[in-house]
């Protein structure tokens, strides 16, 4: 292997840990100044790095965006596992009660989440490559939780149950982010939904 002078070793690249690095600011170019206002310079400038290396990670826009679009997306599970850790109820209509609210914009980062997500969906409606992703469509890794919690629960169709959660959940929380309801008003108007789902178990 090749030594620097001085008798040092060169340092391994993490390539995963660059490309997600550069996906974090992607996101955080997006959260100022809006996704579609994003591009290579933006990020190499935000991240301290050359053109030429987003460049060599993200060759194309749309793998750029792609970058940034399952960076977010970890960022939401993985906050949304972490709660459900540290709730450890294993009651059905609690999971699904708690799994719906962690989706509703609620601080200060779920807030930004839910906007750069949103111009996600907004960018995928123009964009065929975007739009042909599954992680531009919505939670989809959550749907079959929600399915399996309503079929433990006796509800008689479960995964269309599960959409229409996710579909309510998905209003009110363009709702919360554009001020026209509250958090806890968006709160009431989704537990009153899933009194209403359960209701039929």
């Amino acid at each position: 292997m090749l030594r620097l002078s001085g008798g040092e070793m060169p340092k391994r690249v993490d390539h995963e840990q660059r490309r997600r690095e550069l996906s974090e600011a992607l996101v955080r170019c997006a959260r100022v100044k809006g996704l579609h206002a994003v591009g290579y310079r933006e990020v190499a400038a935000d991240a301290g790095v050359s053109l030429n290396l987003v460049q060599y990670y993200f060759p194309s826009k749309e793998k750029l965006l792609l970058g940034g679009l399952v960076h977010l997306r970890a960022v939401m599970t993985r906050r949304l596992r972490e709660r459900l850790e540290a709730f450890g109820d294993e009651d059905p209509v609690k999971r699904v009660r708690l799994i719906l609210g962690e989706l509703l914009p609620h601080d200060e980062t779920s807030m930004d989440l839910y906007r750069v997500h949103a111009a996600y969906a907004a960018l995928a409606l123009t964009d065929p490559g975007l739009a042909a992703q599954p992680h531009t469509a919505g939670p989809d890794e959550i749907q079959p939780e929600l399915t399996d919690l309503l079929a433990r629960s006796g509800h008689p169709d479960p995964e269309v149950a599960a959409v229409a959660l996710l579909g309510m959940v998905t209003g009110l929380s363009a709702y919360t982010a554009s001020g026209y309801l509250t958090h806890e008003q968006a709160v009431r108007a989704l537990d009153l939904q899933v009194e209403l789902v359960f209701a039929r178990s």
